[in-house]
């Protein structure tokens, strides 16, 4: 076996540790909201170790002369749990109350058993029937995998309603898509992963590096969820008794009319609170819930969805993104050579790609065609 083999596996070994290392050293705040993010740091702490171990431990026994064709075993451990961690850690993102520890604790145990007995069965018992438990336990990891898909797009569908009730603000899981990236890239690691029961080194070698380097891009995107951490939680987070008995007398005060129709003064009362909100370029604020904002307005957020839809003839959120499009492009106007990123920090939008889709299905073109129009228009002038 080449050098390069060996070299290979060594360092993309070492560097799964040194990524675990680095996601132990880091920074997270002191912050109940974010008890889950902890626990998915050590989730994928454990996951790295596992590759990196697994990879140091193959090239020593492969470089003493065990050529036991361990690859196709080694590949089915660290796949299963990985995927497991993986899953947990993507679950957390999305919906951290569903992730417990009795249920991380019964998986990771049931896959570490079962890794283990194979490891066991690789040395033990005749090769022939060690390869009928093998290919077994093959479908059962593809099995594992086709579980978490399903258990991934359940949870991400309530995941998106829920963040949509909350905040109102589409936006939102736009800058967060990221997430369904990370989960669909673990998927086609893992299943990239069965390519490894082929004894192949030169294979082995590529998926080890391309697996690697998915290491680093799901420890960035960890690095980067914290800021949003928070935010999902609060979008999950029961309210306490006193907030609850709060909104409820609130609740019973405001809407002292049918659920459907509010009286003709809270119909003033209202549309005055919006258009001083509108004045005050509120609508450029990001990441506040839907109660914060009919908080703002003085009135609570049922009362604000049926005005919207009863009186303004589109829901909130189509509106705000409304307001947001025209406050861009009186910017514009004003300024046809100004920078997209300041349009978008002064009218609320953050995701460049959302902006210029929420843009021209508004005004009918793109951002670049109604710049070059406005551009064109003062040269004429």
């Amino acid at each position: 076996m080449s050098l390069q083999y060996y070299l290979t596996l060594f360092t993309c070994g070492v560097s799964a540790i040194l990524l675990a290392l680095v996601l132990t050293g880091l920074s997270i705040r002191h912050d109940e909201a974010l008890q889950k993010y902890r626990t998915a740091r050590w989730c994928l702490c454990v996951a790295f170790l596992v590759f990196g171990i697994a990879n140091l431990f193959q090239v020593c026994m492969e470089s003493g002369g065990k050529e036991e064709a361990l690859t196709g075993v080694m590949a089915l451990v660290i796949g299963s749990i990985n995927a497991m961690m993986f899953s947990t850690v993507v679950h957390i993102f999305i919906r951290p109350e569903v992730v417990t520890k009795r249920n991380v604790m019964f998986q990771g145990v049931a896959i570490l058993l079962l890794s283990t007995l194979l490891i066991v069965a690789r040395f033990t018992i005749p090769l022939q029937v060690f390869y009928i438990v093998y290919h077994v336990l093959i479908g059962c990891y593809v099995l594992l995998l086709a579980t978490y898909t399903y258990y991934f797009l359940k949870n991400y569908r309530v995941f998106s309603k829920q963040m949509l009730e909350f905040y109102e603000e589409e936006e939102l899981l736009y800058r967060m898509r990221w997430i369904q990236w990370t989960f669909w890239t673990a998927l086609a690691v893992g299943i990239s992963a069965l390519l490894l029961t082929i004894d192949s080194h030169s294979v082995n070698m590529v998926l080890t590096c391309l697996f690697t380097l998915y290491y680093l891009f799901i420890t960035i995107s960890f690095i980067n969820y914290q800021q949003y951490a928070q935010l999902v939680v609060r979008a999950y987070e029961k309210p306490g008794k006193a907030a609850e008995a709060e909104q409820q007398e609130r609740t019973k005060t405001e809407n002292a009319y049918n659920e459907d129709v509010i009286a003709q003064k809270d119909i003033e009362r209202i549309t005055l609170a919006i258009n001083e909100w509108v004045s005050q370029k509120k609508f450029s604020e990001t990441d506040k819930s839907v109660e914060e904002t009919a908080s703002d307005l003085n009135v609570d957020s049922k009362t604000l969805r049926v005005y919207f839809t009863n009186h303004i003839g589109e829901d909130f959120r189509s509106w705000r993104n409304r307001i947001r499009v025209e406050e861009a492009k009186r910017l514009i106007d004003a300024n046809p050579s100004i920078k997209i990123i300041e349009v978008m920090n002064l009218t609320g939008f953050n995701d460049r790609p959302y902006f210029y889709r929420i843009f021209q299905k508004i005004t009918g073109m793109s951002v670049a065609e109604y710049r070059k129009e406005k551009a064109e228009g003062i040269m004429d002038n």
